[in-house]
């Protein structure tokens, strides 16, 4: 801003120079002698004074400029130059330029130049327009500058705050993926070593008769446990790469359910758990039976693992809801936290809570779960009022019908029809 304003000033400068310059020659032209010029343009008068001057000399009027010739006979010629005729110097020399007189006000915050002598008094005017536009043109400049400073700042920190982000998540994934291996390590051992002792016991003679068929019986348990946890491993590789195509048929849902409690319920009986069923019967719903059996043994697993110590109960509805089925697990167990539910979900994840850590499980169970909801077009959502309170999870899929016992249908989405 300053250079542009610089230019014009010595713009300004030069003009004043050069009219100077037509004056020293207007004067010059002039007969020397004592001898009365004659008001040629660009005078437009002439005045025959008394007054003692030696020498030619100009001088500012309140309308212009005169140049004052001394002549015989102690008169002195005075020649008027109007404004208008200096203005017009000044707008050919620098179109928009102006002359300020005297006697008027300087303007405000537009610098001016001295036009000097033979016109003392008299200053020149830069262009406003072009003084304005030089301004704005460098408010512009800082403006542009400062955004796109700002912009570079803001666009910096926000990729600094997704690599941040990025690297805090490859962190917590990475840390889920070790806990998953020592889960999954801690998981095969236990039945190994449960196998190796009981078959070393039985093939060392030390255990006979009934002692030696339990020492049998509880190896073939950790076997069964060891192929559980195959299956969790093998069913997170194939439900959740898509590697698996679901198999969706119209089938009873209510006898699915039936089924893998009446599976679970050995596993409830060896915990001390007593479970609670509602189940409604007739509803049929478009399902792959292998994957919502994972599901639900999935939700009754972890229902088992994490309900109460003191009384353990484990409650399982189902039910038809506006088209849609909803199984529900609940329990009276360790809960929840809120800041836990919207992670419980994801892969390898283990609850934070203390109870949770030391409880057995490889954190890929609801994942899957869920997983193989969303394929069904359905959810599986969990619900806590907290910790000690605890927890409930809801398998909702759509498309259910619900047939009484001669086959005909009582709810068809929501609504009451009737089929043959």
């Amino acid at each position: 801003l300053r250079l542009e304003r610089q230019l014009m000033v010595d713009g300004l400068r030069r003009v004043a120079a050069r009219v100077q310059e037509r004056l020293a020659r207007l004067e010059a032209s002039l007969p020397t002698g004592g001898v009365v010029p004659s008001p040629k343009p660009p005078f437009s008068s002439l005045v025959l004074i008394p007054r003692d001057l030696k020498e030619r000399q100009w001088e500012a009027q309140p309308r212009g400029i005169a140049l004052l010739v001394p002549v015989r006979g102690g008169l002195v010629a005075e020649l008027g130059l109007p404004l208008e005729v200096v203005s017009r110097w000044v707008e050919e020399e620098e179109p928009g330029a102006w002359l300020v007189p005297p006697d008027a006000p300087r303007p405000r915050g537009i610098e001016t130049v001295p036009l000097g002598l033979p016109v003392a008094g008299y200053a020149l005017a830069p262009d406003r327009e072009q003084w304005e536009v030089a301004t704005i043109r460098y408010q512009r400049r800082v403006l542009m500058v400062v955004s796109e400073g700002v912009f570079f700042w803001v666009g910096m920190a926000a990729v600094v705050a997704l690599l941040w982000r990025m690297l805090r998540q490859e962190a917590v994934l990475e840390q889920q993926r070790q806990n998953f291996i020592s889960a999954v390590t801690h998981e095969l051992k236990t039945p190994i070593a449960g196998i190796r002792l009981s078959l070393e016991t039985v093939l060392s003679g030390r255990a006979q008769g009934p002692s030696q068929e339990q020492f049998l019986r509880n190896a073939l348990s950790d076997a069964e446990r060891l192929q559980n946890l195959v299956e969790k491993v093998l069913e997170l590789t194939r439900f959740a790469s898509g590697v698996h195509r679901l198999n969706i048929q119209l089938a009873d849902l209510s006898q699915l359910v039936e089924e893998e409690l009446l599976s679970a319920q050995v596993r409830a009986e060896a915990r001390g758990v007593k479970v609670e069923a509602d189940i409604t019967p007739g509803v049929m719903v478009p399902h792959d039976g292998e994957g919502v059996a994972i599901i639900l043994s999935n939700l009754l697993e972890n229902a088992f693992k994490y309900a109460s110590t003191t009384d353990p109960r484990v409650w399982v509805k189902l039910w038809v809801e506006h088209g849609q089925a909803i199984v529900e697990v609940r329990d009276n167990g360790i809960g929840i936290a809120p800041e836990e539910l919207p992670k419980i979900f994801g892969v390898f994840y283990r609850g934070g809570d203390e109870v949770a850590r030391r409880t057995p499980g490889t954190g890929i169970g609801l994942f899957v779960a869920r997983e193989i909801a969303k394929a069904h077009g359905g959810k599986l959502v969990a619900s806590s009022a907290g910790p000690g309170q605890g927890a409930s999870f809801r398998l909702i899929l759509p498309g259910a019908q619900q047939v009484d016992g001669e086959g005909e249908l009582e709810y068809d989405n929501g609504e009451v029809s009737h089929g043959s």
